[in-house]
């Protein structure tokens, strides 16, 4: 068996790696790949093997199934214990034909007839011997001692298949986790030629992982710019070691998905039963349907979606000077410059880079060698790039004091990947950070301290103005005003050193600014000032913003009163022009003599209950009074009061009744005087 060593890996973000391996065979020969279980499925589905010679091919790629060991060894004869395992075999073969090599170089050829046991004292102890019973070729049934044997050869060759399958099932189980794949080469006539054999498969992988080092001195905070270091944590899960492989790191997502390829799925068919009905009985065959009758049911196209409007492009103010000072480190790099520290750290980073699109691959271009189950860190790149020291305050995060930041920009030819980066400044620990998944000449923020030496509080007043005009429709009047919002930043620079800060102010929904020093860069939830502050300085930073609001009212439920108060208002302040003015004094008007008449019918409401109560105990006292002269007098006096009652009843239900109607006339005088109203 020939050995296939790993050539090359690709590493992707999305949890996979693709291997190259290769090898080299002459004649026939086979290949041996072992994985996990778990493994198979991603290696069965993307396993391709190519034999680049002439006339070379691969004839068969098996591997171990997906059963456990105890089923497999169910669909063979053989099961031979850990004790006696030569008696057990001996047993289950009775009847197949052997050749026996005994002491003295005699042979012997027959069929197994049984095994036969006895005890014999050997220095008074008590020794069993077996004896194998063989019917010999010339039918003589012979007894040979298992210590004379010293060959034993079946002669079946399904009993052979069977012994080899049971001992390399239960070599194989003892790995309960491992199956084995086997390259089955063929030469093809060719046996004195070496042939290159190239496997190739994906498997599941831990991903790569990032880390960067960026490292600036004195000098170059002033031409703001920096080293870029990065490096990348691999991990070599598999059992195979890695020497002086080929190693390609992958950045991007690309599709991928766990495929049940491995273990053996079987349908589930229907049963049919065998028909129990012999005798043709008579059936209603269906008419056919006369598809002329009917058209097809046609659905409306859809339009097409609008696109939305891209969103506002970054305004860019003028670059601030660049900052002066340090944080009282040492120099970069010790004894060594920056363009000296710059190309010994390049001679050790080779890599080829490649934009493949969706993905950005990295070749690393000295080999890689990593032992099974370690990990390395390998250098993916060495690059000079853009960077400023910068503040950045954002009172939702540091109330009192602004972060330490590095704006960098990704100048290089590279994409950069999401990671932790250590940051070093003067040949000094300066801070950590995360640097972002970056595309080229993209720019971003670093915040990796806070700037204590810089305080920054803040104050916000909020006032709403006058009402400046209105509107009216549907019934409502809009009373329109601003609400004017400022905000005071006071910044006070302790340090001797000149700053640049960035004021992140948050966005407010609706609002405008009318005052502002300078104008601010848009990210999506922040304005950015851009602000140089002096050393020793301490300054004030004032934002007025302002937003328009409204109050509605409903004109219904105003009186008459209200109405002529707000008409005033809007006369007088030229918000309404004369004929709208007349228009809400007659309904100031309906509206007051609508109420009159509400006001009346609830009177005669309230009179017709106390009327229903009071001739609810005139009948209770009618009801208890006997026939005596004065409970008689009493009746009358009653019954003439009820009569006098239910009179008034009358005059009360036509009154509701004529007030019911005038009601609804005004209301719907009034909303159509309402629906008219318009601004």
């Amino acid at each position: 068996m020939s050995k296939l060593n790993v050539k090359k890996v690709i590493i992707f973000k999305h949890g996979v790696s693709y291997y190259i391996l290769e090898g080299t065979v002459k004649g026939t020969d086979t290949f041996e790949l072992e994985f996990k279980i778990d493994e198979m499925d991603d290696v069965l589905k993307s396993l391709f093997v190519l034999d680049t010679s002439e006339k070379g091919y691969i004839s068969s790629i098996s591997y171990d199934a997906a059963l456990d060991t105890s089923q497999l060894l169910k669909s063979i004869m053989l099961n031979i214990p850990d004790k006696d395992s030569f008696s057990s075999l001996i047993t289950q073969i009775k009847g197949a034909n052997i050749n026996l090599i005994i002491t003295g170089g005699k042979t012997m050829s027959g069929k197994i007839m049984g095994i036969e046991e006895f005890e014999k004292l050997s220095k008074d102890e008590k020794i069993v011997e077996k004896l194998l019973i063989l019917l010999q070729d010339n039918e003589v049934i012979s007894k040979i001692n298992f210590s004379e044997i010293k060959s034993f050869d079946i002669m079946n060759e399904d009993i052979k298949k069977d012994l080899k399958f049971f001992l390399d099932t239960v070599i194989s189980g003892k790995k309960k986790d491992a199956k084995k794949i086997v390259i089955n080469c063929e030469s093809g006539g060719n046996d004195d030629v070496e042939r290159v054999i190239f496997v190739y498969y994906i498997r599941e992988s831990p991903i790569w992982k990032t880390s960067y080092r960026l490292i600036m001195s004195k000098e170059q905070a002033i031409e703001e710019k920096c080293l870029l270091s990065g490096w990348s944590l691999i991990e070599n899960t598999t059992n195979q070691d890695w020497e002086d492989v080929e190693l390609s790191l992958v950045a991007g997502m690309p599709v991928s998905f766990k495929y049940e390829f491995y273990r053996p799925i079987f349908i589930q068919r229907p049963v049919i039963q065998p028909p129990k009905v012999l005798t043709v009985k008579p059936t209603e065959i269906e008419e056919a349907i006369e598809m002329e009758k009917y058209k097809e049911y046609a659905m409306a196209e859809m339009e097409p979606s609008v696109m939305s409007k891209k969103a506002k492009a970054v305004r860019r103010g003028a670059p601030s000077p660049a900052p002066s000072g340090a944080l009282a480190f040492g120099s970069t790099g010790g004894m060594m410059s920056d363009e000296a520290l710059l190309d010994k750290v390049k001679s050790q980073t080779k890599i080829q880079t490649k934009d493949l699109g969706e993905l950005f691959e990295y070749n690393i271009s000295n080999p890689v060698s990593i032992k099974r189950k370690q990990s390395a860190l390998v250098p993916i790149l060495t690059e000079s790039i853009k960077a400023r020291r910068v503040l950045l305050y954002n009172k939702t995060e540091y109330d009192k004091n602004p972060n330490a930041c590095l704006e960098i920009t990704n100048n290089t030819n590279l994409t950069l990947e999401r990671g932790p980066v250590t940051i070093i400044y003067d040949d000094n620990l300066a801070g950590e950070a995360i640097i972002p998944f970056l595309n080229k000449e993209d720019t971003r923020l670093l915040n990796y301290a806070v700037e204590q030496a810089v305080l920054v509080t803040h104050e916000a007043k909020s006032e709403s103005l006058n009402v400046h005009k209105i509107t009216i429709g549907s019934g409502y009047s809009y009373e329109y005003y601003y609400t004017n919002q400022t905000t005071t930043y006071k910044i006070n620079n302790k340090t001797n050193e000149e700053k640049e800060l960035y004021l992140d102010h948050p966005k407010t929904y609706g609002y405008k600014f009318i005052e502002k020093p300078i104008e601010p860069e848009e990210t999506p939830n922040f304005w950015r000032f851009k602000i140089t502050l002096k050393p020793k300085e301490a300054i004030t930073f004032k934002l007025k913003e302002q937003r328009e609001d409204y109050t509605s009212y409903y004109i219904r439920n105003w009186s008459k009163g209200d109405i002529l108060k707000r008409v005033g208002f809007y006369v007088k302040q030229k918000f309404i022009n004369e004929n709208l003015e007349t228009q809400l004094k007659e309904i100031a008007e309906l509206i007051q003599t609508l109420n009159d008449k509400t006001n009346m019918r609830d009177k005669l409401y309230e009179e017709r209950d106390l009327m229903s109560e009071e001739q609810s105990r005139l009948r209770e006292n009618i009801a208890v009074l006997g026939d005596d002269t004065q409970s008689m007098a009493l009746k009358e006096r009653y019954v003439k009061k009820l009569n006098d009652q239910e009179s008034r009843f009358e005059k009360i239900s036509a009154e509701v009744k004529k007030l019911d109607k005038e009601i609804d006339s005004l209301n719907k005088s009034i909303e159509n005087k309402m629906n008219k109203l318009k601004t």
